[in-house]
Formats: C-alpha cells, sequence, structure tokens
C-alpha cells in the first residue's frame, strides 16, 4: 500500500483488517500499553494509531526487534498490510519472530503462506516452534501466554511509576479545591490534651531553631506540643529552647548526651503524649495551617499516615509531594519527614527510628509503614524546605551509601518470583544471577550453566534489573523454558548486595552460587564446586576464573598489608594456575563463587550499604573470620567472565565502598609462596595508585631451575582456536594438547594459547614460541627462539610472515621444497601425528554399533562437504559427527552435533571406512590432515580426496579419489584396501614413526641446535 494510499486508508478498516486475522492479541497488547480498553475493537484502533508508530508489540510471539530494518520501518508507519503480506510471505520464514517462536519450525500441513500468529490464540493448546537457542525445553503456549502478560503488566507498571521527584509548577486550584472538602472537618478543642506531637531534634543549631520553633507557634491549630530533644549541643542551642520552654508552655526540652539524630527522635517519641506524631527538623518550617490540614485530612481519611508537598528552598524554586504507592517507594523515597504524620501508636508499634542509621531514616520509616498500611498524599503545601549546600546538614556530611543500606533492609522480602514449579527434590545448588545490561550474553550463560547441571540438583534465580520495558520482555520470554527457575523482576537497578540477598530469600539449596551475568560457566563446573563444600573443612570455593581470551584473571587472592588482596597469577596462563593446589588463599573472586547457604545466612548475608562489588569482598572477608573454613580455587573447573581484562589494570573498588569494608584476615602463607609453587618469583610489586582501592600487581620471573638453567625452556604454543565452547571443538585444541603432554613429557615447561590471547601479558616468561599455523597469523615475540609449525591453510602463510620466524617447519615436502626455491627460506619438513595413547585399535564387543560410511567434522558452504555429498550421490548413506549438518543432509544421517576427541578411536574402530577431506590449498600444496593420521592410527581404512604423499605415507590404508567414477570403484570394492593383518601392520607404523613424541624430540632438538646448547 502507497503512502498515500494508507493515508485514505481510515484507521478503523486497519484495525479490523487485524481483527479479522486473529493475529491481535487484545489482552497482550492492553499490557504492553499500560492500558485498560473497553473492547478488542478499541485496542486495535490505539495499536494502529498510536501503538505501531511507538513500535509495541500485538502478540506475545512477535518482538519487532528480530525483524528486518524496513519491515520495522514500515511497521512504525503504520502499514498493516505491509505488515501481514510480509507474515506470509516466505521471507518471514528466514527469521526468529521472537526468542519463543522460529516459523521454521513449523512443518505442519496448512502453515505454508498462513497468518501463523493467528494460530497461538488465548485457549489455544499448541507447541511452540522454539528457536535452537531457546534454554530448557519449549514451554506450553496457554502458561507462557499467561507468564508473559503478567510480566508485561509488571515491567509496564514499574515503568510508569517512575515518577520525578521534584517539580517546577505547582497547581493551585488542586490545592484549593482539597482545603475547600477538609474545610468542614471538626477540630479539637483548645485546652485539651495535645493532638499532635511534635518532635524536633537539635544538635549546635542556636541560629536555626527560631524561625522552626516559631512556625510552630503559629500554626491554627492550637492542640499541640513540641518536644525539642537537645542531642548533646555545646554551643547555646539549649539555651534559646529553654527561653521557648519559659515563653509557651506548650514547649518542653528534653536534654540528651550525643547518640545521634534518630535516638534523639525515639527519645521524642517515647515522651510524647499526642495521638498524631509530626516531626520537623530545625531548619525548616511550616506554613500555620500545616497541622490544621493534616489533622483534618486525616480525621475525613480515618488513615494511619499522610504528608504533604514541600516547597523547596534552593537556586530555584520546586515543589514535591505527589501519590505515591509501595510499590513506588522501593524505587525512591517520595516521602519528606518534615511533612510527614503518623499516628503515634503506629509509630511506636514500628518502633520508631533504626538508630543504625546514619542518613536516609525517613525512607526508612516510609518503607517500613507501607509494609502494613499507605501513606496518603495531601495535595497542599505544608513546609518550606531549605535545600542548600550547608556542610552541616546530614545529607552533605554523611555518605549517599545509607540509601543503599535502608533499601537493603527493607525491600529484600518485598518480591516474589513470578512462577515457582514444584520440585520432586530440594535442589543441592542455588545459583543466583543478577541481569542488567548484556541479556543476550546473560540467556547464553544461563543455558551453559542449565546444560551443566541435572536440573532436579539446580535452581536459577535470577534478579532482572534491566532497564527499559521491551528489553526486559525479550528477557523474560528467552528465560521461560528454563525449569526450575524463579524470576524476580526487580523495580530499579539497586546494587549488587541488595540484589543477591532478594535472589537468597527463594534459594532452597544447600550451596549458593553468585555468579555475574557477565560470567560463562563451563561445563563440570558446577559439579566441582559442588564436591569441594562436601568437605567441611572448605567454607567457600571459586572456580579459575579467565577472561574471554582464557587468560588468568583471578586463582583466588592472596592478602597483603599495604593493598587490596592481590588477584594470584592474574594474566598468566591457565597451565600455570594449574600448577598450584588452589589451596591457602585469603580470598575469592567476586565474579563467581559458592557457598553453604547455612553460613551465608548465619553471616547475615551480603552488607547493603555497599555500592559495588566490595559487598562480595566484605562478605567473604567476614566469612574468613568467622572461621568458617578455608577458601579454595577449584583449578580444574573454569568460568570465563566476558566483562574482564586480563590485560588491563584491575579495577579498583568503589572509593564510596572503603570505609565499610571488614578487615581482612591474616594472610594463610605470602604471596610469594603462591607463585614459587608455579616455578615463579616475585621480584617486586608494582604499588598501585590507591592501596586502599587497589592490589599491588607482582613482576615475576621464572625460578632457576637448578646447576642447568637451560635445561628445561618455557615453550607456549600458539594455535588459531577460541577460547570458547565452538573453539573447544577445533581439532587445533587436542592437537595443541597432545604435543604439549609430549614436550613436558620431555622436561619442557608448556603453556597454550588461544588465538586472542596470542600476546598473554606474561609472554616475557616464554623462552619458545611454536606458532602451529592454521587459520589464524601469530606475530614472533623478541628475544624468544620463534618457530612456525604450517599444518594446514597455506595459502594464507606468506614469505613475508615466516621471514620474521627462527624455525620454520612444514606438513607438506613439496611446500617445503617450495619455501626453500623461491622464497629462499630454510623449511624443514614435519609431518602431522597421532596420539597412540588416544588413537589405537579397539577389540570390538558386541553392543559396539557398526557404521559403513563414516565422517567426523563440520560441513562447509555450499555443499556441506564434497566426499560426503558425492557418496550420497551415489545413493551410499554416510553415518556424520558435527554440528549444523542438518541444513545439508539428511536429517537421519547425522549421530551426534559433537564427539569428544577421546571417543573418536570407538567410532573409527566401528567404522568400515572412514571419509576425509582437505581444504582446496591443502589439496594443491600436499598437506595431509591429522584426521588421517588418528583413522589410520586407530586401525581404520579411508577415503580421502587426493593430497600428494599420502599413498607414500600411509601405504594404502588410504585409498584417494577425483572423480566420482573413481569413488564408486573404491565404494564397490573394498578389496582394494590392504587385508586386517596388513593394516594392523600400517596402524602400529604409523603410532611409532608419527606420533608427538617424536615430533616434540625433533622440534627440541632443532631449538637446541639454533639456541647453541648443543644434544
Amino acid at each position: 500500500m502507497t503512502a498515500s494510499a494508507q493515508a485514505l486508508d481510515p484507521i478503523p478498516t486497519r484495525s479490523q483488517r487485524l481483527i479479522k486475522t486473529e493475529v491481535f492479541d487484545a489482552e497482550y497488547y492492553a499490557a504492553e500499553c499500560g492500558k485498560d480498553f473497553e473492547s478488542k475493537t478499541a485496542a486495535a484502533h490505539h495499536f494502529v494509531q498510536y501503538g505501531m508508530k511507538a513500535g509495541l508489540s500485538f502478540h506475545p510471539l512477535f518482538d519487532l526487534g528480530m525483524f528486518p530494518a524496513p519491515v520495522r520501518d514500515r511497521y512504525k508507519a503504520g502499514d498493516v498490510e505491509f505488515l501481514l503480506a510480509y507474515l506470509r510471505s516466505p521471507q518471514s520464514r528466514e527469521h526468529t519472530w521472537s526468542w519463543l517462536f522460529d516459523p521454521a519450525g513449523l512443518k505442519e500441513p496448512g502453515t505454508e503462506g498462513s497468518y501463523l500468529l493467528s494460530k497461538y490464540r488465548a485457549g489455544k493448546i499448541r507447541t511452540l516452534p522454539v528457536p535452537d537457542k531457546l534454554p530448557g525445553h519449549a514451554p506450553a503456549w496457554p502458561e507462557v501466554r499467561a507468564l508473559i502478560i503478567a510480566h508485561a503488566h509488571a515491567a509496564k507498571a514499574y515503568e510508569l511509576g517512575k515518577k520525578p521527584l521534584r517539580f517546577t509548577t505547582w497547581s493551585e486550584s488542586a490545592e484549593r479545591k482539597w482545603l475547600e472538602d477538609v474545610q468542614n472537618v471538626p477540630l479539637p478543642s483548645t485546652g485539651t490534651a495535645p493532638v499532635v506531637s511534635i518532635v524536633m531534634p537539635v544538635w549546635n543549631r542556636e541560629l536555626a531553631i527560631r524561625d522552626a520553633v516559631e512556625s510552630v507557634r503559629q500554626q491554627s491549630l492550637e492542640s499541640w506540643e513540641l518536644i525539642v530533644v537537645d542531642d548533646g549541643s555545646t554551643d547555646g542551642t539549649r539555651d534559646v529552647a529553654r527561653g521557648y520552654a519559659r515563653l509557651d508552655s506548650r514547649i518542653r526540652l528534653v536534654e540528651a548526651d550525643h547518640l545521634g539524630v534518630c535516638a534523639a527522635r525515639n527519645r521524642g517519641i517515647e515522651e510524647a503524649k499526642g495521638e498524631f506524631l509530626a516531626f520537623l527538623d530545625s531548619d525548616n518550617t511550616w506554613r500555620p495551617d500545616f497541622l490544621r490540614n493534616m489533622y483534618a485530612g486525616l480525621n475525613a481519611s480515618g488513615g494511619k499516615a499522610a504528608y504533604s508537598a514541600a516547597r523547596m528552598l534552593n537556586a530555584r524554586e520546586e515543589f514535591t509531594g505527589q501519590p505515591i504507592t509501595a510499590s513506588q517507594l522501593l524505587v525512591r523515597n517520595y516521602v519528606d519527614l518534615n511533612v510527614l504524620v503518623v499516628q503515634t501508636a503506629f509509630i511506636r508499634e514500628l518502633g520508631g527510628f533504626d538508630s543504625n542509621l546514619r542518613r536516609w531514616v525517613d525512607y526508612d520509616l516510609a518503607l517500613r509503614i507501607t509494609e502494613t498500611s499507605s501513606i496518603e498524599y495531601f495535595p497542599f503545601i505544608g513546609c518550606d524546605y531549605v535545600d542548600d549546600d550547608n556542610d552541616d546538614r546530614i545529607t552533605r556530611k554523611e555518605s549517599s551509601n545509607w540509601e543503599y543500606a535502608v533499601l537493603g533492609k527493607n525491600v529484600q522480602h518485598r518480591f516474589v518470583p513470578d512462577s515457582v514449579n514444584e520440585r520432586l527434590r530440594v535442589p543441592s545448588l542455588s545459583v543466583v544471577m543478577r541481569i542488567t545490561e548484556n541479556i543476550d550474553l546473560a540467556i547464553r550463560n544461563l543455558r551453559r550453566i542449565h546444560e551443566t547441571l541435572d536440573a532436579d540438583l539446580i535452581e536459577l534465580i535470577v534478579l532482572d534489573e534491566v532497564q527499559g520495558f521491551r528489553t526486559s520482555l525479550r528477557l523474560r520470554a528467552a528465560l521461560a523454558g528454563l525449569p526450575g527457575l524463579k524470576y524476580v523482576k526487580l523495580p530499579r537497578r539497586y546494587t549488587e548486595a541488595i540484589a543477591y540477598n532478594i535472589g537468597s530469600v527463594h534459594a532452597t539449596g544447600s550451596n549458593l552460587l553468585f555468579v555475574k551475568e557477565s560470567v560463562e560457566v563451563r561445563a563440570g563446573t558446577l559439579e566441582k564446586l559442588v564436591e569441594r563444600l562436601d568437605d567441611a573443612c572448605i567454607a567457600a570455593a571459586q572456580p579459575l576464573l579467565t577472561d574471554l581470551s582464557g587468560v588468568v584473571v583471578s586463582a583466588g587472592a592472596g592478602g597483603h598489608r599495604n593493598s587490596l588482596a592481590i588477584p594470584l597469577f592474574r594474566g598468566l596462563n591457565i597451565a600455570d594456575a594449574r600448577r598450584h593446589s588452589g589451596r591457602a588463599v585469603d580470598e575469592l573472586a567476586t565474579a563467581v563463587f559458592i557457598v553453604r547457604a547455612e553460613a551465608f545466612e548465619r553471616l547475615g548475608r551480603f552488607n547493603a550499604i555497599f555500592a559495588g562489588e566490595a559487598a562480595v569482598t566484605d562478605f567473604l572477608r567476614r566469612l574468613g573470620n568467622a572461621g568458617a573454613g578455608e577458601f579454595v580455587v577449584e583449578s580444574a573447573a573454569v568460568a570465563v567472565d566476558h566483562s574482564a581484562d586480563a590485560f588491563a589494570e584491575h579495577p579498583s573498588l568503589a572509593a564510596a565502598d572503603v570505609d565499610w569494608l571488614s578487615a581482612s584476615t591474616e594472610p594463610a602463607r605470602p604471596v610469594v609462596a603462591h607463585y614459587r609453587d608455579v616455578g615463579l618469583d616475585i621480584l617486586a610489586l608494582t604499588a598501585p595508585r590507591n592501596p586502599r582501592l587497589q592490589p599491588a600487581v607482582p613482576v615475576v620471573a621464572r625460578l632457576s631451575s637448578g646447576s642447568d638453567p637451560a635445561a628445561s625452556l618455557r615453550w607456549a604454543i600458539k594455535i588459531g582456536a577460541e577460547f570458547s565452547v565452538g573453539g573447544d571443538r577445533w581439532g587445533d585444541v587436542p592437537y595443541a594438547a597432545d604435543l604439549a603432554e609430549a614436550l613436558a613429557a620431555r622436561g619442557q615447561e608448556v603453556v597454550v594459547d588461544r588465538v586472542d590471547a596470542l600476546a598473554r601479558p606474561s609472554n616475557y616468561l616464554d623462552d619458545v614460541v611454536l606458532v602451529i599455523r592454521g587459520l589464524h597469523r601469530c606475530d614472533p615475540q623478541p628475544g624468544k627462539t620463534n618457530i612456525l609449525w604450517a599444518i594446514s591453510r597455506p595459502d594464507l602463510i606468506t614469505s613475508a610472515e615466516l621471514a620474521e620466524f627462527d624455525l620454520v617447519f612444514g606438513a607438506s615436502k613439496i611446500w617445503c621444497e617450495h619455501v626453500r626455491k623461491e622464497w629462499g627460506i630454510e623449511a624443514h619438513y614435519l609431518p602431522q601425528a597421532t596420539n597412540p595413547r588416544r588413537f589405537h585399535p579397539m577389540a570390538a564387543t558386541k553392543e559396539s554399533p557398526r557404521y559403513d560410511l563414516t565422517f567426523v567434522g563440520g560441513p562447509r558452504k555450499p555443499i556441506g562437504r564434497k566426499i560426503v555429498a558425492d557418496c550420497i550421490g551415489l545413493g551410499r548413506g554416510v553415518n556424520v559427527w558435527g554440528p549444523r549438518w542438518e541444513k545439508f543432509i539428511p536429517e537421519e544421517m547425522v549421530i551426534a552435533d559433537f564427539i569428544r576427541n577421546d571417543e573418536l578411536t570407538a567410532v573409527y574402530n566401528s567404522s568400515e571406512v572412514v571419509l576425509n577431506d582437505h581444504f582446496e590449498d591443502m589439496v594443491r600444496w600436499g598437506f595431509a590432515n591429522n584426521r588421517l593420521y588418528d583413522a589410520v592410527a586407530s586401525g581404520a581404512r579411508v577415503i580421502s580426496d587426493d593430497v600428494d604423499g599420502i599413498d607414500e605415507i600411509f601405504k594404502g590404508a588410504v585409498r584417494t579419489y577425483t572423480s566420482t567414477d573413481q569413488l564408486s570403484e573404491i565404494l564397490a570394492d573394498p578389496s582394494g584396501f590392504p587385508d586386517d593383518s596388513e593394516m594392523a601392520s600400517i596402524s602400529q607404523m604409523i603410532r611409532d614413526e608419527h606420533n608427538f613424541d617424536q615430533r616434540a624430540a625433533s622440534l627440541i632438538d632443532a631449538v637446541r641446535s639454533h639456541r647453541g646448547m648443543g644434544s
């Protein structure tokens, strides 16, 4: 529809079109808007006129943000017909519509070209076509619809409930009308007992108190008493108060020691005789009718508490005061104590003011009032409030952190998870995660957690502090399929301590894992941490924490008297940290740790006064001081903090938090002792700019290995795989691990760096840099022995790159010859290898599955893999292990999307023939890949594309083809392979001559020769 045609198309026509197609969910749209509509038609009219322009959704399974930009533009222009046409088009089936709806998953008859969302209406029981990446399982449609609508209501209520604290205008007409309504409320007769007791705490306010007291004496309601509580003043304040007490019998002076404003107010509450209590600070003044109006309003309503508006006297005139709910008070304080009036009996029932607080005490009182009652708002100006920069004011002298202390004290039990499933047994672990910003990362990390532990043993508690209605709704939808989830939507971004404490209230597990949204918990980590706490001597544990590149961020921390605790082994390789026992550490990482729920509750949870992660540091210090046991690091467990950077300076604590930190324990061991455990010595400690906020940074060097320091070199093997779950599946990873094991067996110290850690901060410790050259280049390191071993992708390697290395090896004879002749660079032939301890023939069992043709590896566009496609084209089935193969071959041929390297030999032994192919440049340059060595070492017969040198290396165990006719002949005549006896001999030869032990020996000899170390 053109823009001009759409302009002529009336809104009712477009809205009726939506209703007719049954894709419009009026109940859900009302929740998105935060409105009530008289009818579905009224809701549809509003959607077409306003909702589309605002990007609101018309259905729980429609998320506009997941649609292409042109669709979003036409949607916001109100083009209903375009939207409906797109939803029926094939293009719409090429992407997900929300976290819960992937139209590609709907393959039932009648869905092609239909309005798919019309099948998902209220009351319909249907299976949701969820995307593959959805955490958990596909939830039932009726339940998830109700869940999302309820979340939309809650999130929208929080969003709409956020109001400004101050206004620059005042409605005199609204004030006048309210005053007229209470004008005839009878007032107490003069001379009776005081109706209102006024408490005024003072401390050294000789000059300010007079105006405040005079404003009380001028009140039109005369039935009051003023209790001035002097909090140990040392100036003339008491004399001024005594003078007023002599002048007016309704004024009393109570003299007290200097115990603080809360104690002073509580003393005044004890002395009060009136039915109601009011509070006036010594630097503020009431308007003459304040008490009269408050009494009249409370008498008319029968309420227990009420407050009025106030005029703020600062650089510009502003006003405070508006109707508020208990939920709105969970966001911020809208009630000023100077205009609050409360029943005396009620405030005594509440226990008065909390004397442990030094600021935000009025907020604390308001929150406690609204736990059982409400605070009414009377729209008149009752007070002129001095809001200046006087240094004597509590708001200037005391930290703003007290707001967090007040919130933390009052909100812990105010929230209830939106859905709690019945559990068959109590979980052993409750995982608490606060989500504030990166929801995609948090969703992925929650999915990892869910996949790594039995759902019956774990419960997930999510605290949603996401800003923005749409983002929060997207998060809730994404987590709708997680079993055992307790989801709490919070009205504002609190602090780590407050959110974690709220989550812990709902935890039922015997152990608690606190984990940041940015932390990815790797497989096996949760089980190992829970096992650690089976030891009663251990109070808390953490996994080895790395950054995204795989470089260590924290392996616990060692106490230091002149700075914060020092994160152990920060900037080192994982292998370095794993040489440590993980015991006798003084503190743990704040990003992820596990503790017993009993100990957490016994110590009073996190102290809510902290603004940042210091709350976790403080708790761990208190736990250590309590003698609950030792802290340990489980180095076999790994967690990756995507927000950390081991290359950067350690983030400091918030300066506002430091004063409240509990004292650290006496270090169990000197930091230098921890480093010596892993073969390193601390040469110096670099002092931080602010030792109270930051740790010192160790400058380390390798310890001497004895009389012959050159006997053991430190090797850094550099590979192109990322430090991720996907990267773990690259063949480079086990290849480097096997080579590292072989080098270590010959007395070398070895670490392996992934692609993003090629420039690891501790590179200076290495002696030898060995680049296993595949997809990614790695620059050599000055001052080291730099080796490049080309095993694949030769077209990516240039002469300039090779010229920078001290030693060059290649897994192809013809490539090495080319490098020598054409580039003038000495390149040594060093073919790939296998690990005989992992790959070897296995005796068949009756239970072992038998496979005809087998392929292990990922697909490549556009056809998957040529050899697999060729076999299928010849009518042969192939058993495939690898990710994303469903897009290229029949699903029944995909056995699994991944197989561990340790399980490969069993598959090879159970296969009649293993299929293999290479990148085109590997074929051209004669690079035989590692799969051939592993398969033949396992005793398997292999068919591969033709690569120079294969026949020479594998002696007929690998047959090659260049055309489908040749492939057909090979498949038809298995007798072309060696017989079983000869295959066993060839397999043994590969294991004996082409193993990593042999390659390690060659590399060590070459390095020692290059360094002039002799043989």
